[in-house]
């Protein structure tokens, strides 16, 4: 165990040092110097799932005229070089590699699935998921092999989850705010943490949104931006007019989640257009939309979907038609309890 902990540091020393300079590179070449960065990924790729995501990317950037490599040059000029290293180490080694390798040897210790990430909504209920409870579960995750955590914040306790981020430092988060949260003083304190992403709401008004964006890019910050969309909504979604108003921000990536009652067979058609979107090139931003990626993750890693999502009332909800386990919270049960109580389609 000795020798996979030293190695795996080695492992993560050579990664940092490696992006720091091709993020150094991509601000002279971004073309080759992006196309070599995904060559060094397939070298250190493990399994099949990690190479097919490599190859499909090589081959976008087969295409010079991709807008990719736009995006990279955003990246690299925009992004405090620490956090795309620390972020990215987060996030694709400890979380989508080494996490992934334990992840895996838990879920066939204790026979259930074992989610990739963990998603949290904290709002100003009575009831509301505390940080306590957040930190537990964090602290439990990383046990099992999770190393990814989402936050949907709907509460003024911004800044006391800024801490929480900071707190577990070897963890990849990302938080969902509404921009009216992000105060000058905020925006500042986020900027001193590196293994974090602000996703900002997109809203019928995109001026408040662009000028948050900016102020948090102009700190070094990685910043997204998330849109929920509806059945009423879905024109506009197809239509490109979001995805343009994602893009006009200037943030990395712009992130589709489906609003509650939301029927299936919209979702369907958006993650059809995300996919379509992305392989298209057009755009110089990351499209993701939630739930269908969570899914796409989820099988994965784990082999199934798993996604779970804990929010007021003690309540999990879980796979991404957020079904209810009842009688069920992380203040009576550990992580683990839940998770074996938890029935997913394979």
């Amino acid at each position: 165990m000795e020798f996979g902990i030293r190695t795996d540091k080695v492992t993560k020393a050579l990664l940092r040092t490696t992006i720091l300079k091709a993020a150094a590179d991509i601000k002279r070449d971004p073309k080759r110097s992006v196309r070599n960065l995904v060559d060094l990924g397939l070298n250190f790729a493990e399994g099949c799932n990690q190479r097919e995501i490599f190859d499909i990317t090589q081959q976008y950037l087969s295409n010079d005229d991709s807008a990719y490599f736009t995006l990279a040059e955003n990246i690299a000029n925009t992004v405090d070089p620490d956090k795309v290293v620390t972020f990215g180490l987060d996030f694709g080694y400890n979380g989508c590699t080494s996490g992934a390798r334990v992840l895996r040897e838990k879920q066939a210790e204790l026979g259930c699935h074992i989610p990739f990430l963990l998603s949290f909504t904290v709002d100003d209920s009575a009831d509301s998921i505390t940080l306590d409870n957040i930190r537990s579960a964090v602290t439990q995750g990383m046990e099992l092999g999770i190393y990814i955590y989402t936050v949907i914040c709907r509460s003024d306790i911004y800044g006391e989850l800024l801490d929480l981020a900071e707190e577990f430092g070897e963890c990849a988060f990302i938080f969902f705010v509404n921009p009216r949260r992000l105060t000058r003083e905020t925006i500042s304190r986020t900027s001193e943490i590196n293994n974090l992403v602000t996703s900002v709401h997109l809203e019928d008004d995109s001026d408040l949104c662009l000028e948050t964006v900016t102020a948090l890019r102009e700190q070094g910050c990685a910043v997204t931006v998330h849109y929920e969309y509806s059945d009423e909504t879905l024109e506009s979604v197809l239509s490109d007019e979001v995805t343009e108003r994602m893009t006009e921000t200037g943030a990395i990536a712009g992130i589709y989640y489906p609003k509650q009652g939301t029927s299936p067979e919209t979702a369907a058609k958006v993650g059809e257009y995300r996919f379509e979107t992305v392989r298209s090139q057009q755009y110089p931003i990351f499209i993701f939309e939630g739930y269908s990626d969570s899914d796409r993750f989820d099988r994965m890693f784990s082999n199934a979907e798993c996604f779970v999502h804990f929010v007021s009332g003690g309540r999990v909800l879980y796979t991404t038609s957020q079904k209810v386990l009842e009688d069920a919270s992380l203040e009576k049960y550990t992580l683990s309890d839940i998770l074996k109580r938890l029935r997913f389609e394979e």
